[in-house]
């Protein structure tokens, strides 16, 4: 139990602002920031500089526990838009997720098959693992998995669930200080911070964490469906006595990591891509990048390549290669994409110095197809110091209108369509206010937020320059911006969480800012069309504090992440909001909703 009230505490801190930072840990640690650190993380993470993932902070923390739809609406338009008219849109928005309990689900990652729209996959990290073993059946009626890394699957293009479950984890043998489990081996559980893409072959790749918290052991896995995932007599369920297995998914394969016992570096915030490029020498290859924590607090970009089989993966950055962040000792949420002539970019963002909080200095390197031969980083973006592009934005931590955990997370993606190879990023930034700085550490800390600010740049030569950066949101709370470009059109979407709708800068929509022109113009479409309430779902309450003071219960509202696909003129977006009511009140779950647009 011990360990399990770490986590409680842990996934509480990570989802309050510091505005409302109890004395929780102990009674002379109020705040989470250690005297001898300078880092974003609050305790026990505190030793790495570089934001963690929701998931990394929980990890760290050694935790250890032993279909409805809402009516097809128009959606509103935007009074006030940034350029031009808002569309009139149908937006149909699907609780998609089979699960009946009052557990969360956050960071939800999304994949369309382009050869066949119908077949839709979503993944999202399943808070059932941590409280469900301990609660009466009534709380947890669908039952819970060893797994936090959860998968729904449609065939009819998003508006009906066809399957909902989580994704095995990986066996490997005892380091001495894990559990064994029934087939004589340890086990590294499938640890949330979910990234799926659709292979060139119609199945779909899977990437997470991976981590035994009995032992430390950690790292990043891979798996991939095979076609049994769409067969309807097929329930593809992660058994608890069998975790590694799912017949609808392969063995995994465990990519890089450290399996030691008391494992002190760190593998976070996988993201993956797919080459699909018939003419590439590596065509159907999967690409995954993420960050690398070494245990002196520094952190590096990784990448690794792996067949369209899985048979190999192939380390491209880090491990025995020099890593492709170079000098940048804080590289943070390190982000693969591949074009549509199979090069391959990867995008990161250093994150301040050992003194400083600042400056934020956001980097690409570009590399032909296979991943084997990375150029010079190129400068995209660079924020909060003297010399920057935007000396006076900060990194986000907090926001002064709402116990919600975020941060400045990058986001790039590729125009495959015909008009051009363009790429295109984003990142949101604190634009307004600096409110409650924490005492101590670097004079430049960033405080919570009152306003922020989805910025955009784009690049028509791989990535060596960038257009000015230009600011594609209204005037409010906007957060985790993500891109997605449809291959039939060009048309380019900045998708992102947003109060604009509600003067007290509380509920929250999803919007995406809309450019046909390569992002010279934008205008907005509202996704949502009803406002969600943050804090209805009663998970988000702390009922250990005293008097119920301050923070979550549990892991944050919205996780760092949320993601969507243009294909063929429609718009599917996968995003976390409590519209639904399991047990008796509003829950947190993953929506999806699909629209022409």
């Amino acid at each position: 139990m011990k360990s399990l009230f770490l986590a409680v505490i842990v996934l509480g801190i990570a989802s309050l602002s510091v505005l409302s930072l109890p004395s929780i840990l102990s009674s002379n640690q109020r705040f989470p920031y250690s005297s001898a650190a300078l880092s974003y993380n609050p305790a026990p993470a505190n030793r790495f500089h570089s934001p963690l993932s929701s998931m990394g902070l929980i990890a760290v923390a050694d935790a250890l526990p032993a279909a409805s739809s809402l009516s097809s609406t128009s959606a509103q338009g935007v009074s006030g838009d940034l350029q031009g008219g808002v569309p009139s849109i149908q937006a149909r928005a699907t609780r998609f997720i089979e699960d009946s309990s009052y557990m969360p689900q956050s960071e939800t990652s999304l994949a369309v098959d382009p050869n066949n729209p119908s077949h839709v996959v979503g993944a999202f990290n399943d808070g059932r693992w941590f409280f469900c073993p301990f609660l009466p059946v009534s709380n947890c009626p669908s039952g819970y998995t060893i797994s936090l890394s959860g998968f729904t699957t449609s065939s009819d293009g998003g508006k009906t669930i066809m399957k909902s479950n989580d994704i095995p984890g990986i066996s490997y043998p005892s380091n001495g200080s894990c559990q064994i489990y029934p087939n004589g081996e340890c086990f590294l559980l499938s640890w949330g911070d979910p990234s799926v893409a659709v292979s060139p072959d119609g199945n779909f790749f899977y990437a997470s964490l991976a981590i035994d918290p009995t032992s430390g052991a950690n790292g990043v896995m891979i798996t991939k469906s095979d076609p049994s995932l769409w067969q309807p007599g097929d329930p593809c369920v992660t058994g608890i006595n069998t975790p590694w297995h799912n017949e609808c998914w392969k063995k995994p394969v465990f990519v890089f990591g450290n399996l030691s016992a008391g494992a002190v570096s760190f593998e976070d915030k996988d993201r993956i891509a797919v080459d699909t490029d018939p003419s590439s020498p590596f065509f159907g290859s999967v690409y995954i990048s993420w960050d690398h924590f070494y245990p002196n607090g520094t952190s590096a970009s990784f990448l690794a390549r792996c067949t369209n089989d899985l048979d190999s993966c192939t380390m491209l950055s880090g491990g025995p290669k020099p890593p492709i962040s170079g000098s940048d000792i804080f590289a943070d949420w390190t982000t693969v994409v591949v074009g549509k002539d199979g090069a391959v970019y990867v995008t990161w963002c250093n994150i301040g110095t050992f003194t400083t909080f600042g400056p934020v200095s956001c980097k690409v390197a570009s590399s032909p197809p296979g991943g084997n031969d990375f150029g010079k980083p190129h400068d995209v973006f660079s924020f909060m110091g003297q010399g920057t592009t935007m000396p006076q934005a900060r990194f986000l931590i907090g926001f002064a209108s709402e116990q919600f955990r975020t941060a400045s997370i990058e986001a790039m993606a590729v125009d495959k369509s015909s008009t051009s190879n363009n790429l295109y990023w984003t990142i949101a930034v604190c634009t307004s206010g600096k409110y409650y700085v924490l005492p101590g550490g670097a004079a430049d800390n960033p405080g919570d937020c009152g306003l922020s600010s989805i910025i955009f740049t784009s690049s028509s030569d791989g990535g060596v320059h960038w257009s000015k950066a230009q600011i594609v949101s209204l005037e409010a709370v906007n957060v985790q911006p993500f891109i997605t470009v449809d291959p039939a059109n060009g048309n380019l979407y900045v998708l992102y969480y947003t109060t604009q709708f509600d003067p007290f800068n509380h509920r929250i929509d999803v919007v995406a800012s809309k450019s046909s022109n390569e992002g010279l113009t934008f205008s907005q479409v509202r996704i949502t069309s009803v406002s969600n309430e943050p804090d209805s779902d009663p998970a988000y309450y702390d009922y250990f504090t005293p008097s119920g003071f301050g923070g979550s219960f549990i892991v944050p509202q919205y996780g760092d992440y949320f993601e969507g696909v243009a294909l063929h003129g429609r718009l599917y977006v996968l995003y976390t909001a409590n519209y639904a009511s399991e047990l008796g009140t509003l829950q947190t779950d993953p929506w999806l909703s699909v629209l022409r647009a």
